[in-house]
């Protein structure tokens, strides 16, 4: 995600106040400085408290909220981070740097298509244009519209052609659009600039799964780790490749341990399904499967390997609506078992 800036240099008013207000603007705008240097040192309870100070004193306070919602957005508290956004935009309509800061909350909150909306309200506007395009790339990444992320992320590299994150960004896009060989190549050159992106040895590795060179994949996914021990996605992907090497011992650690690091991994509980299902844990297995479902329910191959379970149990109806849903999805593994269970 593209980073939250505050906006430390106010514009100063041009009318003349009296002596009161005039001690009163300049508290409130003591009070903004010492939350904004609190916060440059992570210090986020004493940010909070300073502008909550400053608000106090003037609870029209816009650029208050704004970087109130930029510590909330910071220690996690989306809620909180989306609700002070929205305040100091019904107190100043036209503070671009908030629209482009709820959109960041917005995409943490996976309401994508509200992130975009801020992103439109600004785009023609902002001053960081490459910022607009980066953000854009990542809620149509969000909605699963690869061909819109791609077309954001190639625009996000003409305005800054060292943007590791964009090309690493393009290249999930064009993997998803199943065009490994591009995306291979947007990886090699994001490594040419920072050959220290555990993401990138990651990408590869997801490439040589599809092609079902696992030993090679398992070599990209170890560089990975090599550099991020604890990278919940490469250890979640390099389980899945044990699963398909049936090194099931293996496959539960790898993917048991990703669960712990990063708990809202819809993948990460697809692939335990999946596990489950093949060491004969029927229940579980099915259990899990649905979970991921819950999480994203248009996550690949969960609905054809839920079918594969509910044939296991004798639910034929139950599975042929599992294979219906794969199907639907486009994938071949659902249109082929529902032809051969279903009709």
């Amino acid at each position: 995600m593209g980073k939250i800036s505050i906006r430390t240099l106010l514009i100063l008013s041009l009318y003349l106040m009296s002596c009161g207000q005039a001690r009163l603007e300049q508290k409130k705008k003591h009070f903004l400085h010492k939350g904004n240097l609190s916060f440059r040192e992570k210090m986020y309870g004493e940010a909070l408290r300073y502008y909550r100070e400053a608000l106090r004193i003037d609870s029209s306070f816009a650029q208050a909220y704004n970087n109130l919602g930029i510590v909330y957005f910071k220690m996690g508290k989306q809620e909180l981070a989306l609700e002070a956004l929205d305040h100091c935009l019904k107190l100043d309509p036209g503070f671009k740097d908030a629209y482009y800061n709820r959109n960041n909350v917005y995409y943490e909150l996976k309401q994508y298509r509200e992130a975009l909306d801020d992103l439109y309200e600004i785009e023609k506007t902002y001053d960081h244009r490459e910022r607009i395009y980066f953000s854009k790339g990542l809620a149509f990444f969000g909605l699963k519209e690869y061909d819109s992320a791609h077309a954001s992320f190639e625009k996000a590299l003409l305005t800054d052609s060292l943007n590791v994150e964009a090309y690493l960004n393009l290249a999930s896009a064009k993997f998803y659009l199943n065009e490994y060989d591009q995306a291979e190549r947007l990886v090699d050159k994001a490594l040419s600039i920072d050959g220290n992106l555990p993401e990138a040895y990651n990408l590869l590795g997801m490439i040589r799964t599809e092609n079902e060179a696992y030993g090679n994949a398992l070599d990209f996914f170890e560089k990975g780790l090599s550099i991020d021990r604890s990278n919940a996605f490469i250890l979640n992907n390099r389980g899945y490749v044990y699963i398909k090497l049936n090194k099931f011992e293996e496959a539960f650690r790898d993917i048991n341990e990703s669960i712990v690091i990063n708990p809202e991994n819809p993948w990460a509980y697809r692939n335990k399904g999946i596990l489950l299902f093949k060491t004969g844990d029927l229940e579980n297995g099915e259990r899990l499967l649905k979970e991921s479902l819950d999480l994203d329910n248009g996550l690949s191959l969960a609905h054809f390997h839920l079918g594969e379970i509910y044939i296991k149990k004798g639910l034929i109806t139950r599975a042929c609506g599992a294979f219906q849903s794969s199907a639907f999805l486009g994938e071949k593994e659902g249109e082929n078992a529902y032809r051969q269970y279903c009709r």
